[in-house]
């Protein structure tokens, strides 16, 4: 059994990572986010229904263990199949309740493997071994094989489980022939790769995209689509003479330009593309030298283009997409005239912050044009997912990689009222003065062109030749050159004027305030520890009209963070109530009448919220040092898992004196976790440095300690549960299971308002209050015996 029981948790794992990378294109992130939810929900209802439908002995249970693997294949392709149309028009949780179903079946087969085992430490072992190869799974498998085909290959472990849960010649033929003939079944679809599984993009995010379809390919990170507005072309390919421009498109919304050799128009230099290159474009007026440019995001190369017209001698492209890059460098190359070969140019692969930081170079220009748009991370939402690229230190770290005469040019969306370029500009203001520099308001401009703005910082005070060719901007009507000034220095009658004097004389907490009650905008600086840049509400700002580019994008009138996490709330804690707690209170009510039910169930609940504020957090928090949120991702669940694991294996010495093992592992865990909080914060920026290998191994090692006591309490407290209230273990489970779903929210909700050092602080109250309540009073060892 702990051969199936691995394979089932690896299968369940990977497919939760897949359905957030499927859901990420059919719908947008914050929908994706319900996945992790959705897979604790259907646990938490397996253990209901375990509960509620108990076997008479093991044998039994091993049977409907299989038909529950087999119906875990099974529903995993029908519930893609299903919400392939659903997910286009439906925006709540409900409408995806069909890919719980999976979840569920495979948390039955966890649930009773666990509850009918002999030495449950062990089996919880492989549980979560097997769960943390799921994470490696996803990793491997998606870019060779693509969403649907690994979708059928992970369902497949379905099926395989069903049949190693059934080694014995007695058991039922019934289940074995399901699992053998959904494994034929599957092994067709695998082969034949129909077109009714295959993921589609949402009709929503495609209205503003041009042309058909000539490439597709999926990524850890994301999905790249190729559109041409000229397919007959790629068709026929010999002498034909090629489009001006090709659409690449990333998860169907966040879109990036590749134009031919030919057909490339340079943007106007006011252009929010290129507003960074116009100091140098005065020196270089004057006889100075070529700019060296940093491009974050280097996308379909227009920004290398771009650094090409206007003189740029040197240029250091930093793509985090290895496979946009392939697309870019290799497999349309001719078409765009090589543009990743022009003479200087220097491609790196890597997240761009981190990637600048570890080269320490120095530059005239670095360039982020629009380098985070709809696919902020692998596996959040933009608005609930970090931005490492639009933080404080982030500002630092790109003027500590200037020259004493560089420009940072960054291009965002631009909204009325002022959101994204309004807090940049605040935040570069805010930097400088920090540096020292008395006047920075002489340092910065902000200039628009229709649906973007550009902020530029300089690491000198803006010469007047170059505010002189910025005010040609203005010297015709917007609707003419779509050129439009928003700030420059002297300027004192805009939102950013004030802002800037604000800065100055030190007043800037009160722009802020007087900002927010004007127009329900926060738009104060972020930082790594909350670097959630896209959110510009709080999560109790009232409901009122949203009209930001995101918000149309995603056809929503509602600020998007607060409404998501609330609707998130609610209907999360209603189906926790509903499917979890009420049918335990109905029918095993009984239970609760046991002695000092409330403090077992406190502990449970508390471990279960602890588990999910730090691992959530973690994975956030790691995105920028590992340089890739797929990287955060995986090292976080394998490391929470394995180690964890392993913990839980030793638990097994602990069977004579549970509360004493429990007391002894909470202190120690208390202490890991109050460490590991402040450890994350304060050595993990000076080990940037280090090559990605050596970055993952600091993670693990920083990691391992602490998972490994997290997997101690769970199967200690249970073992004794099992032993003195038998009764109360399904009550223990299902409130450990509805803590952990609601708990997976609360971590984003709390880091978005406070910071990760606060969700950090509160798992370490949950552990210090569950092993206060599970270890003393009537649990004390003075008190009882342990059994």
């Amino acid at each position: 059994m702990n051969l199936g029981l691995f394979l089932i948790s690896a299968a369940i794992l990977a497919l939760e990572v897949l359905h957030m990378r499927i859901l990420s294109v059919q719908m947008w992130y914050h929908h994706a986010y319900v996945v992790v939810t959705l897979a604790m929900l259907g646990f938490a209802v397996s253990g209901t229904v375990a509960t509620l439908w108990r076997c008479r002995d093991a044998e039994q249970a091993a049977q409907r263990v299989s038909w529950c693997a087999t119906l875990f294949g099974i529903t995993a392709v029908a519930g893609h199949i299903a919400t392939a149309e659903l997910a286009y028009s439906e925006t709540t949780i409900v409408g995806f309740l069909l890919l719980l179903v999976p979840y569920f079946f495979g948390g039955m087969v966890v649930t009773l493997a666990l509850t009918y085992g002999v030495r449950i430490h062990v089996r919880y072992f492989w549980n979560l071994l097997g769960s943390a190869l799921g994470a490696w799974l996803f990793i491997w498998w998606i870019q060779p094989l693509g969403a649907e085909r690994l979708l059928i290959r992970l369902a497949t472990l379905g099926p395989v489980t069903a049949i190693a849960f059934l080694p014995g010649a007695r058991a039922d033929r019934g289940p074995r022939y399901a699992g053998v003939i959904a494994l034929v079944g599957l092994a067709v679809l695998l082969d034949l790769k129909p077109d009714f599984l295959r993921v589609r993009i949402n009709p929503e995010k495609r209205q503003h995209i041009h042309g058909e379809l000539i490439d597709s390919r999926w990524t850890p990170l994301t999905r790249l689509d190729v559109f041409s507005e000229q397919p007959d072309y790629w068709k026929r390919r010999a002498n034909v003479e090629p489009p001006g421009v090709i659409h690449i498109v990333q998860d169907g919304a966040a879109g990036s330009l590749m134009y031919s050799e030919k057909g490339f128009t340079p943007f106007d230099l006011f252009d929010s593309h290129a507003v960074a290159y116009v100091p140098h474009a005065a020196r270089m007026l004057a006889g100075g030298s070529a700019p060296s440019v940093a491009i974050i995001g280097v996308g379909g190369g227009t920004d290398i283009r771009t650094a090409k017209t206007y003189g740029a001698g040197r240029v250091l492209a930093l793509e985090i997409n290895e496979e946009m890059a392939r697309l870019t460098r290799d497999d349309y190359s001719l078409f765009n005239g090589d543009v990743l070969q022009l003479p200087g140019v220097e491609l790196a692969i890597g997240e761009g912050r981190s990637t600048l930081e570890r080269r320490g170079e120095k530059f005239d220009i670095i360039i982020l044009a629009g380098a985070d748009t709809y696919t902020a991370g692998a596996y959040g939402a933009f608005v609930l997912s970090e931005s490492y690229l639009y933080t404080d230190e982030a500002i630092d770290v790109y003027l500590d990689h200037l020259t004493p005469t560089g420009t940072v040019g960054i291009l965002r969306f631009y909204d009325e009222p002022h959101r994204e370029g309004l807090r940049l500009f605040g935040m570069a203001l805010q930097r400088l003065r920090a540096r020292g520099v008395e006047k920075p308001s002489r340092r910065v401009a902000v200039l628009r062109s229709n649906w973007s703005s550009g902020t530029v910082i300089s690491a000198e005070p803006l010469s007047d030749e170059a505010i002189a060719l910025y005010r040609k901007a203005d010297d015709q009507p917007f609707e003419v050159d779509d050129n439009e000034v928003l700030y420059l220095p002297g300027d004192t009658d805009s939102e950013f004027a004030k802002l800037a004097a604000a800065v100055e004389g030190g007043t800037e907490e009160e722009f802020y305030a007087a900002y927010e009650a004007r127009y329900g905008l926060n738009v104060r600086p972020v930082t790594d520890d909350s670097p959630f840049f896209f959110n510009f509400h709080h999560l109790w700002s009232p409901e009122k009209y949203e009209n930001s580019a995101f918000a149309r994008a995603v056809n929503t009138a509602s600020p998007i963070a607060p409404s998501i996490l609330r609707t998130l709330f609610l209907q999360i804690g209603g189906l926790v109530l509903a499917l979890v707690l009420l049918p335990l209170f109905f029918f095993r009510r009984e239970s609760l009448r046991r002695p000092h039910a409330g403090r077992q169930l406190g502990f449970f609940m508390a471990v279960g919220a602890a588990f999910m504020l730090l691992e959530i957090s973690t994975a956030q928090r790691l995105v920028l040092f590992l340089g890739h949120p797929t990287y955060s991702l995986t090292v976080v669940l394998f490391s929470f898992l394995f180690f964890a694991g392993l913990g839980a294996l030793l638990t097994g010495r602990f069977a004579k004196e549970p509360s004493r093992a429990l007391r002894r592992a909470g202190i120690v865990l208390c202490i890991a976790v109050a460490v590991f909080t402040v450890a994350m914060r304060s050595s993990l920026p000076a080990l940037i440095h280090l090559e990605l290998a050596s970055r993952v191994g600091v993670a693990i090692a920083m990691l391992a300690p602490l998972n490994f006591l997290m997997g101690m309490p769970f199967p200690i407290a249970l073992r004794r549960l099992q032993d003195t209230e038998p009764k109360l273990v399904p009550w223990a489970i299902g409130a450990n299971g509805g803590a952990s779903v609601m708990g997976s929210v609360f971590a984003v909700g709390v880091a978005m308002e406070t910071g990760f050092t606060v969700v950090g602080a509160l798992a370490l109250l949950c552990y210090a209050f569950a092993i206060w309540v599970g270890t003393s009073g009537p649990f004390s060892s003075r008190a009882t015996s342990d059994p």
